[in-house]
């Protein structure tokens, strides 16, 4: 048979140019839709090549979105309405709270009260160091716009020349306001205690301790903490705050204080003159108190005007005369003088002994809680503005804070006897004892659940107990060192011998001594467990949104 020619070209597998021989499978005629076939979407290929148009935005989403937005801004509104309400509240239950905690007067404007609740509630904190910055400027805003005639000083008037310069004349003014503004005063000259000498660099703007600050003055700069400013140089800065002296005394110059707000502010002047070692101007400033006290009390003198030592056949004293003599007394016995101080407090207990007692039944009325509908009436109504004190120029009753102040001066008397003389340590740990025998009878005879009106005497009597504690521990535990120390040293002699050739002793030693400070010790430590809950102050700290705080019955 005759073999075929082979006239096709071997070409590769895949290639893109091969030629089509079979037209029949390649003419796409055939494979296109004919024209009177029905357009359905079922039916129809969709093309690729071919861009399609397709329309986002139609009137059916136009709505949808216009419908979306205005839902949006409506509740955007209604809770930012809502957060809005909501730290008002708070703000205005917060101040609410305060306003009870640290009552301002009415004729104050809101915008001073705010400023001076804030500055106290900062001063009162327990937690963390407190911010003297914060409450100088506060304070001194309160100052400012109390003594401003346009702002809450309408009727506040400068006083004469023979007075410090910047002194007000507050007589014309309501008492519950003159109260108030004494109270921002002693605010006022409390942090520039606090902040005493703190310098402002001049060239940053920044306020430096004087501890810290670089120049002649201060020859060793304490060092800066890790984040703060780098030290300033003397030659930059200038003084920010006032003096706390000029403060004091502007105060005790003021006409329309009363005699008891100004031997108040005497004795805390010489307590802080007492702290910068300037201890003439300090027993100037404590006489001066006592002066003080004594301006409306009529003649003769209750006391020796030479030693300062009650009299014995004279009336009750008032209270300004037996707080100031206090002072004065205890400033006595720190800086030496034993043998004026002594008399002093002796004269003083005697005087508090003869005090008249309580009336049993204004005691028990006073004692009786309102009823339910007085307390929530008082829960809604806006808080009174509290009742002026007692001026002090009655002698005091002889209540619970009053035994608490016999106490104190237990204690007092104890500590001056115990270091002033080897032979009278025993006397004034007798005396110590005393002391913490009354304060805890007193403080349990208060109870725990004390109202306002005994708050104050709770911390009298609970600062003495624990004082009084402490002193009686550290006064039995040296005495127990000491005749441990003696049993050692008699102890020695008997391994090397005894005496000169032996013939003389050391002297017999009582051991029950040593066995005796013992177990006073362990009876100490059995009256601090009894006593902790007496010292513990259960009251929480208020907290910035305490929103339960004004429900407190």
């Amino acid at each position: 048979m005759r073999p075929r020619l082979i006239l096709r070209r071997i070409l590769p597998r895949h290639s893109q140019n091969l030629p089509y021989f079979r037209s029949f499978a390649n003419n796409t005629s055939y494979r296109s839709r004919p024209v009177g076939r029905p357009q359905l979407p079922f039916l129809s290929i969709p093309k690729v090549t071919r861009q399609q148009r397709v329309r986002y935005l139609t009137t059916e989403k136009k709505a949808w979105l216009k419908h979306e937005v205005k839902q949006g801004l409506t509740y955007g509104v209604l809770f930012t309405a809502a957060g809005i309400g909501f730290l008002i509240t708070s703000w205005a239950l917060k101040q609410e709270a305060l306003e009870r905690d640290y009552p301002t007067p009415h004729e104050w404007g809101y915008l001073t009260r705010v400023y001076f609740h804030n500055a106290r509630l900062r001063r009162d904190k327990t937690q963390g160091l407190t911010d003297w910055v914060a409450i100088m400027t506060l304070a001194e805003d309160v100052v400012n716009r109390l003594e401003d005639p346009k702002i809450d000083g309408n009727g506040v008037r400068d006083a004469s020349h023979e007075c410090p310069p910047g002194t007000k004349d507050v007589s014309a003014m309501p008492e519950p306001w003159r109260r108030g503004y004494f109270e921002s005063m002693m605010l006022y000259a409390t942090a520039a205690q606090m902040l005493n000498g703190w310098m402002r660099d001049k060239t940053r703007d920044i306020m430096f301790p004087p501890e810290v600050v670089i120049g002649p003055s201060n020859p060793r700069p304490w060092p800066i903490r890790p984040g703060q400013a780098s030290a300033p140089r003397e030659e930059d800065c200038e003084l920010v705050y006032p003096s706390a002296d000029d403060i004091y005394v502007r105060i005790l110059e003021t006409p329309g204080f009363t005699t008891r707000q100004k031997m108040e502010a005497a004795l805390a002047h010489a307590s802080w003159l007492e702290h910068n070692a300037l201890h003439g101007p300090a027993s100037i400033m404590y006489e001066r108190a006592v002066e003080l006290s004594l301006s409306n009390t009529q003649n003769p003198a209750p006391l020796d005007t030479t030693t300062h030592a009650l009299k014995e056949t004279s009336p009750p004293p008032s209270e300004n005369l037996l707080t100031s003599l206090t002072a004065l007394a205890t400033f006595q016995a720190r800086s030496g003088n034993i043998s004026s101080a002594l008399p002093i407090l002796v004269s003083i207990l005697k005087a508090r002994k003869s005090l008249p007692n309580p009336d049993a039944s204004l005691q028990l009325s006073s004692s009786s809680k309102p009823s339910l509908t007085r307390t929530i009436l008082n829960h809604i109504q806006p808080p009174a503005y509290p009742p002026p004190p007692p001026d002090g120029t009655s002698p005091p009753i002889r209540d619970s804070k009053e035994l608490c102040l016999e106490a104190a001066l237990h204690l007092h008397i104890g500590e001056i006897l115990y270091a002033s003389r080897q032979e009278g340590r025993e006397e004034g740990l007798a005396w110590t004892r005393d002391a913490v025998d009354l304060a805890e009878e007193q403080l349990r005879s208060l109870g725990s659940d004390a109202d306002d009106t005994l708050r104050e005497a709770k911390k009298v009597c609970r600062d003495c107990l624990s004082t009084g504690m402490e002193n009686w521990g550290r006064m039995v535990a040296r005495l127990a060192r000491e005749e441990r120390a003696k049993q050692d040293k008699a102890a020695a002699p008997e391994k090397s011998g005894s005496g000169w050739f032996g013939l003389w002793g050391q002297g017999e030693f009582k051991a029950e001594d040593v066995d005796r400070w013992a177990a006073e010790e362990r009876v100490i430590e059995e009256r601090q467990r009894r006593a902790a809950e007496l010292l513990e102050d259960l009251e929480p700290e208020r907290k910035l949104f305490d929103l339960g705080a004004i429900f407190k019955v």
